[in-house]
């Protein structure tokens, strides 16, 4: 007679079921039905608000002392405090350099260090500074001597160099300044710098636009000269970025800042107020960008819509800055006025830039009367031949190119082309862009 078929299972399950007990074990049965989805949590706080009540309290929140509570006030992680309780020893996120965002950002970082921002100060611990862009390319030139009868164990930090013009600063931290305290690297020469302070006397305060990490407390290195204390030399990722110690650890998860504002820029690419643009000596004085595009039918665009934040405007490269760091170029916005133009050999030979951002400004060495060394960001052109480019007695540009700096430092017996009278640059200038 055979089995019942249906009673051999259970008796089986039954069986094994025994024999788990026994050993110790059991078996999981299936996988249930899901549940309820849980209540919504409460949203979290921004990383600076540290009492998280959704505003920003300048008094407990700014830990930077920069006068906002924003991203660069991010605190640390929370550790465990002396007591057991989480959050009483927790600390900002410090600054790991730029050297660290290599292994991720291998284009930013390359192209960042082929530019003036990473070699805007370099410490030279008292002897001969090595170039570090010549396993770079050849880009910028230090003087292999200091200025005068300077030895560089009298030499504490080297500023600049790279495009412009290199100054130093003595061992007790105060730039050196004097008839021939400034080497302007164009020429080879070495030129005024302050001539009007005495050597010794000039206070470095320039660190806060040529370091990382500025603070303006303290010196850096003790040094009496000095003003403010930095973590780096140069102008490094988190300047622009913020510290990035968190995003290091945790990529994914704390993202960098990204601030693609002008005001961004502005914080060291201007002078004084930005209603005035300081002019001195016939020209207009360096890093003014700022001042100057606020002046500018452009004030209403940002640095980064024509600018690449991370390359040299001043040295190409094949790899790493093919368009010297720009993203567009004028004639993409301005065909009209690229198509239409009152002289076939400049249309063919001379770049929008000639004309509208003239070498106006002046950083070491100037050209002619009409050409300085730094091109303007002012880029309307006035075409009247009476028109004034600076007034207060030289000391203030006005908002506007004149002929002279858009004509002249070409068309004139100073220049390489056609030296023009008035009336004839008046005449070629009005309607230069206009359809036939």
């Amino acid at each position: 007679m055979s089995a019942n078929p249906h009673t051999r299972p259970a008796r089986s399950a039954v069986l094994l079921v025994l024999l788990a007990t026994a050993a110790g074990g059991c078996i999981e049965g299936p996988v249930g039905p899901a549940g309820d989805a849980g209540a919504q949590g409460e949203s979290g706080s921004a990383c600076w608000d540290l009492n998280s009540n959704g505003a920003a309290d300048p008094d407990s929140e700014d830990l930077n002392g920069d006068g906002a509570v924003d991203v660069y006030d991010c605190q640390g992680l929370a550790g465990d405090g002396e007591d057991g309780e989480d959050g009483e020893d927790w600390e900002p996120p410090d600054y790991t350099g730029a050297e660290i965002c290599l292994d991720c950002h291998e284009e930013q970082y390359e192209a960042w260090r082929r530019s003036g921002m990473a070699n805007a100060l370099l410490a030279t611990g008292g002897t001969e500074p090595t170039e570090p862009w010549d396993e770079l390319g050849g880009f910028g030139e230090y003087s292999s001597d200091p200025p005068d009868d300077l030895s560089w164990s009298d030499v504490s930090y080297v500023m600049g160099g790279w495009a412009w013009k290199q100054v130093v600063v003595d061992s007790e931290g105060y730039v050196y300044t004097g008839e021939s305290a400034a080497y302007a690297i164009e020429s080879g020469d070495w030129i005024t710098y302050h001539e009007e302070d005495d050597p010794g006397t000039l206070q470095f305060d320039c660190a806060q636009c040529h370091t990382t990490g500025y603070r303006a407390e303290g010196s850096q290195g003790d040094l009496p000269g000095v003003v403010g204390t930095w973590e780096a030399e140069g102008v490094g990722c988190e300047v622009c970025h913020g510290p990035g110690e968190q995003h290091v650890d945790m990529p994914y998860d704390v993202p960098m800042s990204i601030d693609r504002s002008a005001e961004l820029c502005g914080d060291c690419h201007s002078r004084g107020s930005a209603g005035t643009i300081l002019a001195e000596d016939g020209y207009i004085t360096d890093v003014q960008q700022w001042n100057e595009l606020f002046h500018s039918k452009k004030h209403s665009m940002d640095c980064v819509d024509c600018h690449n934040p991370h390359q040299s405007v001043r040295y190409d490269d094949d790899d790493y800055n093919e368009e010297l760091g720009r993203v567009v170029f004028c004639e993409e916005c301005h065909f009209d006025e690229a198509a239409n133009q009152g002289s076939s050999i400049m249309s063919s030979y001379v770049p929008c830039e000639d004309c509208h951002m003239p070498l106006a400004g002046l950083v070491a060495e100037p050209d002619n009367t009409w050409a300085g060394d730094l091109r303007t960001h002012l880029f309307g052109v006035n075409v009247d031949v009476e028109a004034e480019q600076f007034s207060d007695g030289g000391g203030e540009a006005n908002p506007y190119l004149t002929l002279d700096f858009a004509c002249r430092s070409c068309h004139s017996d100073e220049g390489a082309w056609t030296e023009y009278s008035d009336e004839e640059l008046e005449s070629l200038a009005s309607g230069y862009h206009d359809r036939e």
